[in-house]
């Protein structure tokens, strides 16, 4: 659990740097590239409770 906790503030704490900075944000353009990512995360994650 602590380290979802710390997935999910670094992503925030990314994404807020990519804003701040003007970055481009260093996630996929396009819905289906979005679903990847969240599919790869929620893979992990249940292979760890397993």
């Amino acid at each position: 659990m602590m380290a979802l906790m710390l997935g999910v503030i670094l992503g925030l704490l990314v994404g807020a740097l990519c804003r701040w900075f003007d970055l481009p944000s260093p996630t996929p353009p396009t819905p289906v590239g979005a679903l990847l990512v969240v599919a790869m995360t929620l893979g992990y994650v249940v292979a760890g409770q397993v």
